[in-house]
């Protein structure tokens, strides 16, 4: 939308150094918004104008991104003080925490941010089932997309409880096999090793899960036969 809007530039650059950079020290007359809908846009100015946002689920992403992108640090605690709401408020049921958790990755990975998901681990964490009724879930529909970091928060938020994490790992070797990135991550990690050596009642989620292994070794490159070496000496 080309849409020209008109701004008093002392009020945008009383609540943003960047404004104020463009204005004073570039010399610029007019600022392009072409990363956000005309509807973002409109809400932002008029809550630089009035001091206040109102902050809905809908228009989070854009409404966090733009304060940020302009330093607005006012309208950034908002849009944190909104979410935390989100999250106390949250009915726990698997598409708003999908809804939660992939705001949090995106304002971690592209705003490069990682209050919100502070505020995710820590919330989620409190949950008795949260490996069950979210991360296996979420694993199974992300297992080979799913980045590192990623990947390292829902193992932190399961943190005694990692039967479910070993389940979407055999259905991953099952169905699709290869030792990706996920498979390393997972199996690198001290406390998963220390759940599969215990086994206890869950023994036969290990042992397919070492079965499947096995039947891939000869296609393991040297450092994963490393990996999965020193794996089986550990349980």
């Amino acid at each position: 939308d080309s849409t020209c809007m008109r701004a008093c530039s002392l009020i945008l650059s009383w609540n943003s150094e960047v404004f104020t950079y463009l204005f004073s020290e570039l010399r610029q007359g007019t600022v392009e918004l072409k990363d956000f809908s005309k509807e973002v846009a409109v809400m932002f100015l008029e809550s630089l104008y009035s001091g206040v946002v109102t902050v809905e689920k809908s228009q989070f992403r854009e409404l966090n991104k733009i304060s940020q992108a302009f330093k607005v640090t006012w309208m950034s605690e908002k849009c944190t003080e909104a979410f935390t709401q989100f999250c106390e408020s949250s009915s726990h049921d698997y598409t708003d925490m999908v809804f939660l958790f992939n705001e949090a990755v995106y304002s971690e990975v592209t705003l490069k941010s990682g209050v919100l998901m502070k505020i995710v681990v820590e919330t989620f964490s409190r949950l008795e089932n949260v490996s069950e009724i979210f991360v296996e879930q979420y694993l199974n529909q992300n297992f080979t997309i799913i980045k590192p970091g990623t990947l390292n928060h829902l193992l932190e938020m399961s943190s005694g409880c990692y039967v479910p994490v070993l389940r979407s790992l055999r259905e991953h070797l099952k169905i699709k096999g290869g030792i990706t990135d996920t498979v390393r991550i997972i199996l690198s990690s001290a406390e998963i090793i220390q759940c599969m050596a215990d086994q206890g009642e869950f023994c036969e989620i290990c042992d397919e899960v070492l079965e499947l292994l096995l039947q891939q070794f000869d296609q393991m490159n040297p450092e994963d036969i490393k990996l999965m070496t020193g794996l089986f000496k550990a349980v």
